[in-house]
């Protein structure tokens, strides 16, 4: 893999890489103590391995952790210190992080509903982002994710790793070359077996968490 300065990532010039340069594969992709790429999490149930393997990276720094739940909060900034003895900033509301003029990409592991909300602010504010499936509520949403990373020039993915696999980016190459010629159709499926959650009782939200910001901003 090309090396890459923090420079280089943060302008974009690695375009359609995105955060491929942060893998355990790539642990020397950014060189140099200061040069660090800087990232906040939000959403600290799945995100707080997130978090965990992205200190883990020698050119990556978890600045900040986010979580409307305080409890998850606290444990999160205890978890991220304990991988480099690094400390970390914990915020409840993500968008505190946003203000941060250092701080390079956020990553939303939070549910689903606030993916396509947390990428379009992160990428107003100069962040590039990765987001965890599914990358957005509606069709809809996810365009204007979209245009939101052309229009802020940012560096946005989706947690969906398979797409990165060299085998799946050679099939796609092909394909664009004309391999088989015109593709007029596509098919794919989904199964889900699992049951109903049922329905739940209205009840008030727990003191330590904010539900008012979970609902979306």
């Amino acid at each position: 893999m090309t090396h890459l300065t923090r420079r280089e990532f943060v302008g974009g010039v690695a375009a359609g890489v995105g955060f491929s340069v942060l893998s355990a594969r790539a642990a020397g992709a950014v060189l140099g103590a200061n040069e660090r790429v800087r990232v906040a999490v939000m959403g600290l149930s799945r995100g707080l391995s997130l978090a965990r393997t992205f200190e883990q990276q020698p050119d990556a720094e978890v600045a900040y952790v986010c979580d409307v739940d305080r409890q998850r909060l606290e444990r999160g900034v205890a978890e991220v210190q304990k991988v480099r003895g690094r400390s970390t900033t914990g915020v409840l509301d993500f968008r505190k992080c946003l203000d941060d003029k250092t701080l390079d990409a956020l990553v939303v592991a939070t549910c689903n509903h606030w993916h396509a909300a947390a990428t379009i602010l992160a990428c107003k504010a100069g962040k590039h982002v990765y987001v965890e499936k599914p990358c957005s509520h509606t069709p809809a949403e996810g365009e204007w994710m979209i245009a939101a990373a052309r229009k802020y020039q940012r560096q946005v993915q989706m947690g969906n790793q398979r797409r990165s696999w060299p085998i799946i980016r050679e099939a796609i190459a092909a394909l664009h070359q004309g391999a088989i010629g015109r593709v007029y159709q596509a098919q794919s499926w989904y199964v889900n077996r699992r049951g109903s959650i049922g329905r739940g009782q209205a009840a008030p939200g727990p003191d330590h968490l904010d539900y008012d910001l979970w609902q979306r901003p």
